[in-house]
């Protein structure tokens, strides 16, 4: 609800994204997959294997790659799919496709899905789908969200991304990825997977759509924690004699601790440290505002809204400012996400210390 579209293309080669697909259980093994096959029940979510990623994809490479989307990568491709709109009917095969179309694409997929599964509204991630993924991944959203099941992206990259052939539709191209993804039971147990995955993208009137994804590689259990106090996925405490202000001055120093220090000498890399850190604090920030509308009258509700709105402005002000003047570059990329976190960090101690009860 608070995150600012930014509009210019990203030049850094690496990026942050979120999300990932499905938990599965941790011994699962590589499933080979074959054309037109069902999804794989794993007990707590499903994982979608409907073509088989070992076949020899095209020899025609058109780039092979390691890159990472970035925390704003998705806005900056449908920035890109506004611009290209007016030429929708242009021949799909003149169309150059390379591996930070891909990236983008995977951007809008991952952070719709993850959105989708926690929030239960498809329509978040299915604009990027068609054909039998999207009725798979509908599924599939609506089996986990039922169960109460959320997902947390880490981190993704995308490994390969090669041309495979044409269909009736338009191009087709294999997007190979690694992802890791955090998924929180409804018991606050919590695991983190790593996955690796090949998607198959078809080509229509300039715009890459994701028609299939199989496995193509061992699941990795990178982490796993126990049951807690709280079924959410935000830091939080358990107190019956706690008021709910206390309850989330503890969230915020709890957050605050899970900081991971932007120190990197690396822009990219500090820019995704910060990102990551914003992601955190942006849940927060929209957790307390939800508290706050249960809190507050309906005219301290609108004043507030009208004070937010006003920040949010002044937030996109500021930590665009030196960007736009710079007219770019990672260095200033990365400044832009520093004050994003920490302005967003800053309302979040303002509204529980000045509204909350």
């Amino acid at each position: 609800m608070y995150k600012k579209g930014i509009i210019s293309l990203v030049a850094a080669t690496t990026f942050l994204v979120s999300g990932c697909q499905s938990e599965e259980k941790a011994d699962s093994k590589p499933v080979e997959t074959k054309s037109g096959s069902n999804q794989v029940d794993t007990g707590t979510s499903a994982v979608k294997t409907t073509q088989d990623s070992s076949k020899d994809t095209n020899s025609n490479t058109v780039e092979t790659s390691n890159v990472e989307g970035s925390a704003h990568a998705s806005d900056v491709h449908k920035n890109s799919n506004q611009q290209n709109s007016g030429s929708s009917n242009e021949d799909s095969t003149n169309v150059p496709v390379t591996k930070d179309t891909a990236a983008l694409v995977m951007a809008d997929y991952i952070n719709g899905l993850t959105t989708a599964i926690n929030t239960g509204d498809f329509s978040n991630v299915s604009g990027t789908l068609k054909g039998s993924l999207h009725n798979e991944q509908q599924s599939l959203v609506k089996n986990l969200y039922k169960k109460g099941i959320k997902e947390n992206w880490v981190s993704y990259s995308v490994v390969d991304f090669n041309q495979a052939g044409t269909s009736s539709n338009g191009p087709l191209y294999k997007i190979q990825t690694v992802e890791t993804v955090s998924v929180i039971q409804p018991d606050g147990s919590q695991k983190t997977n790593k996955y690796n995955w090949m998607y198959t993208a078809v080509l229509i009137n300039s715009q890459l759509y994701l028609t299939d994804i199989a496995k193509t590689g061992p699941i990795t259990t990178v982490s796993k924690t126990g049951p807690s106090t709280s079924n959410s996925a935000t830091p939080s405490i358990s107190s019956a004699n706690s008021s709910t202000k206390a309850k989330y001055l503890s969230i915020l120093e709890q957050t605050k601790a899970q900081e991971v220090p932007a120190t990197s000498q690396v822009d990219g890399e500090r820019m995704n440290q910060s990102y990551r850190n914003y992601d955190k604090w942006d849940k927060v920030l929209n957790d307390i505002y939800s508290e706050l509308k249960n809190q507050l009258s309906a005219s301290e509700m609108n004043n507030l809204k009208i004070k937010q709105r006003q920040w949010i402005k002044d937030r996109d002000y500021q930590s665009t400012k030196e960007l736009n003047e710079a007219g770019g570059g990672t260095y200033y990329y990365a400044e832009e996400a520093l004050i994003l976190l920490e302005m967003t960090r800053e309302r979040c101690y303002f509204l529980v210390n000045n509204y909350m009860k």
